[in-house]
C-alpha cells in the first residue's frame, strides 16, 4: 500500500439515516483560546456508569494549575486534574450535562500558572516503551471525547483484540459542528502523531481517515503530505453526507464490515490530546468546543479550559443574537438541554448550540399519525413507534425484543417525527432500566 493517503470512493450506509445536503456557513480559521474562567466547576465523572474518582483535594486548599485533584478509582474512572490554579471553594454533588449525578470540585481562580503562556517541554516518545506511555496517557487522565472513557484503558482492552482497524473519526454528520475537520486543517501534524502513538500500543491491522465527502481539497493535500512524512500507512476514506454516519454500526456497514467491533474510532481531539500527553506532558484539562446556533451573534470554535461556564462561551462568541428556543449540549440531534448558563464544560463536552424557534421547530406533543417517518428514517431497521407504545403500555421486555437495545439514540426518529413526540428521550430512559415519566 501506498503510504500517501488516497482518497477512493465515498461510502455510505444502506438503510434509513437523514439526509444532511447543506452545513451552516461558518468562517475558517485560527482557533482561540478561551477567557479563563473565574470559577471552574470540575465534574469527576464522564459516564454514568463509571467509578467515581476520589478527591485528593479538601476545601480551602490552594492547586497548582494541572495539579491532581481526584484520582481514578476503578473502572471508566479516570484521573482529574485541575484546569486553573486557585483555591478549592466547594466539594459537592451536582447534576452533569450529561444527565447523571456527580461530584464536582469548584475552584476559583488565583495564582500563577504552570502551563499558560509557558513554552512546553518536548518530549521524544519513540524512545518510550509501551508500559511508560500507558502509564502517561492513564496519569494525565485522557479520555475519549465521544464517550468519557479512559483511553488507557481502552487502548489496553485493543491489545487483546488482534486484528482491528484503526478509525480516525472526523464525521460530525449534523449541519451545525466542524471542530474535528477543522483540528484535520489546522493540526494534522499533532493528529498523525497521536495516531503514531495509539498505533504503537495497540497495533492495528490498518488505519484509516474518515472525512465528510465535502472536505476541502486543500486540507486533503496537507494530510497527504502529513501522511506521507510519518511512518504510517493510512487510507483517507471518505463518507456520504447522512446522520448518523458518524455512529460505529453505520461505519462499519458503509465498509461492509460484518463486525462493527472490528472498529476502533478516535476522533482527531482525542488524539490531539493523547499527543499532549505524551509529548507535552499535559494532561486533559482542555476541550475544543464549537459554540454555534441561529442564536449566536459569531459562531466559533473556542479551546476551552474544562470546568468552565457555558455562558462564558457564548459571551465569548458576542453574546446571543436573538432569544434562544434552547441550548443545547451537543449536536442538535442526540444533544441535551442545558439546565442554564452556568452548566460547565467537560471533557466530552463537543458543542454548545443556542437554537432559535426556527431552528427548533417547537411545537405540543400530538397523537401519532401513522406516517410511517421514524420507522422509514431509522438506521437499524426498527419500528420506533412500535417501541414506544409498549413502552408506554409498561411492556419493556416486550419493548426489548421488538429492538429496544439495538436502538442507538441517534435522534432520527424525534427529528422527522411531525407529532412532535419524545421518541428518544423515552428510549433513552427505558435504556437505563428507568421509571418512564
Amino acid at each position: 500500500m501506498d503510504r500517501v493517503g488516497c482518497m477512493i470512493r465515498a461510502r455510505g450506509f444502506k438503510r434509513g439515516g437523514v439526509p444532511v445536503p447543506h452545513r451552516v456557513p461558518f468562517k475558517s480559521g485560527p482557533i482561540e483560546n478561551a477567557f479563563l474562567p473565574k470559577n471552574a466547576v470540575v465534574m469527576l465523572k464522564d459516564t454514568r456508569d463509571a467509578v467515581e474518582p476520589l478527591p485528593v483535594v479538601y476545601v480551602g486548599q490552594e492547586v497548582r494549575e494541572s495539579q491532581l485533584i481526584a484520582k481514578s478509582a476503578g473502572r471508566g474512572s479516570s484521573n482529574v486534574h485541575s484546569p486553573i490554579p486557585g483555591i478549592v471553594r466547594r466539594i459537592e454533588s451536582t447534576r452533569t450535562p450529561g444527565g447523571f449525578e456527580s461530584r464536582a470540585i469548584l475552584i476559583s481562580l488565583e495564582g500563577s500558572f504552570s502551563v499558560l503562556g509557558k513554552r512546553p517541554e518536548r518530549y521524544l516518545w519513540k524512545s518510550l516503551n509501551k508500559a511508560d506511555i500507558a502509564h502517561i496517557v492513564q496519569e494525565k487522565g485522557i479520555v475519549r471525547i465521544s464517550t468519557g472513557e479512559p483511553l488507557a484503558e481502552i487502548l489496553a482492552e485493543r491489545v487483546a483484540r488482534p486484528g482491528f482497524i484503526l478509525v480516525i473519526s472526523a464525521l460530525e454528520m449534523d449541519p451545525y459542528r466542524r471542530t474535528e475537520e477543522e483540528l484535520l486543517a489546522i493540526r494534522p501534524e499533532d493528529i498523525i502523531d497521536g495516531c503514531a502513538i495509539a498505533a504503537r500500543m495497540t497495533l492495528p491491522s490498518r488505519i484509516l481517515l474518515a472525512v465528510d465527502e465535502q472536505i476541502s481539497a486543500a486540507t486533503v493535500d496537507r494530510l497527504q503530505t502529513v501522511i506521507a512524512a510519518s511512518e504510517l500507512e493510512i487510507a483517507i476514506q471518505p463518507f456520504k453526507r447522512r446522520f448518523p454516519q458518524d455512529l460505529i454500526r453505520q461505519m462499519a456497514e458503509a465498509l461492509d464490515i460484518a463486525d462493527p467491533g472490528t472498529l476502533f474510532l478516535l476522533e482527531p481531539g482525542t488524539l490531539i490530546a493523547l499527543h499532549e500527553a505524551v509529548v507535552a506532558n499535559k494532561p486533559h484539562i482542555e476541550q475544543y468546543v464549537y459554540v454555534g446556533g441561529g442564536a449566536i451573534k459569531h459562531p466559533a470554535i473556542l479551546k476551552a479550559r474544562i470546568g468552565a461556564p457555558i455562558g462564558d462561551l457564548i459571551e465569548e462568541c458576542g453574546g446571543f443574537s436573538g432569544h434562544p428556543d434552547t441550548i443545547v449540549i451537543g449536536g442538535p440531534l442526540r444533544g441535551r438541554a442545558a439546565a442554564d448558563l452556568d452548566v460547565s464544560v467537560t471533557r466530552t463536552t463537543r458543542a454548545v448550540l443556542a437554537l432559535t424557534a426556527e431552528e427548533t421547530k417547537s411545537a405540543p406533543e400530538r397523537g401519532c399519525v401513522r406516517c410511517g417517518d421514524c420507522l422509514a428514517v431509522c438506521p437499524e431497521g426498527l419500528d420506533p413507534h412500535a417501541i414506544f407504545k409498549l413502552l408506554r403500555a409498561g411492556r419493556r421486555a416486550e419493548a426489548v425484543v421488538a429492538g429496544l437495545d439495538r436502538c442507538s439514540l441517534c435522534g432520527s426518529c424525534a427529528y422527522v417525527c411531525r407529532s412532535r413526540i419524545p421518541l428518544v428521550q423515552k428510549f433513552d430512559v427505558a435504556k437505563r432500566n428507568e421509571e418512564l415519566l
